[in-house]
């Protein structure tokens, strides 16, 4: 059977695009976005970089593809309530892949222009989507406090890793088991979030 050519333009286009992506995604979160130009992830792409501009318009616009991407790919909130913690600690320390965005987001953080691509983001990937799931009360503030806890763990277990090789890292270890432990307070004990906050003084 003859496949029309319509088709095979839009399945080689796709396959263009995705691969543009994972390189964008490997350049990136191991280079940096200031280090990484389009030139560079045409290459690693194995395509022109005109190309590269065609679909993706700038590398800006490359920077936010490539990330909502990444965590579109992210089953943080395929999880069950009532195991979130031990189960986000899990992935976090037992994946590599968990790694990926938040290195893109830390080597991006140097420049103004993708850091206000990877701040907008993460706040509507991650926090946004998981403050809906949680729940009120001051259900943003505990979905901030869950992303910046597991990716602070992230950079310093894989980056910078004070908890020695990352791949001996599992349930087991004391760090891990708190971190567990605190990701699903943050979940459950609303009442000792509301506990925290700070009155304004009299007068």
């Amino acid at each position: 059977m003859t496949v029309p050519k319509g088709r095979i333009r839009k399945r080689d286009a796709a396959a263009t695009r995705a691969r543009i992506l994972a390189a964008a995604q490997s350049c990136f979160s191991l280079n940096g976005y200031a280090n990484t130009g389009i030139r560079d992830i045409a290459a690693e792409a194995g395509v022109s970089y005109t190309l590269v501009g065609r679909y993706f318009g700038s590398k800006a616009g490359l920077l936010e593809a490539a990330l909502e991407a990444t965590l579109k790919a992210e089953p943080f909130l395929e999880i069950e309530r009532e195991s979130f913690g031990e189960n986000l600690a899990r992935l976090i320390v037992g994946s590599v892949d968990s790694a990926l965005p938040t290195s893109m987001t830390i080597l991006a953080a140097g420049d103004p222009e993708a850091r206000e691509v990877v701040t907008r983001i993460v706040r509507k990937r991650i926090v946004q989507r998981l403050a809906e799931w949680l729940g009120p009360p001051a259900a943003e503030e505990r979905a901030a406090a869950i992303t910046m806890l597991g990716a602070g763990f992230v950079t310093h277990s894989r980056f910078i890793p004070l908890l020695g090789p990352p791949e001996a890292l599992d349930l087991r270890h004391p760090t891990v088991r708190w971190l567990a432990h605190t990701l699903q307070m943050l979940v459950d004990d609303r009442e000792s979030w509301r506990a925290m906050e700070i009155s304004p003084p009299n007068g």
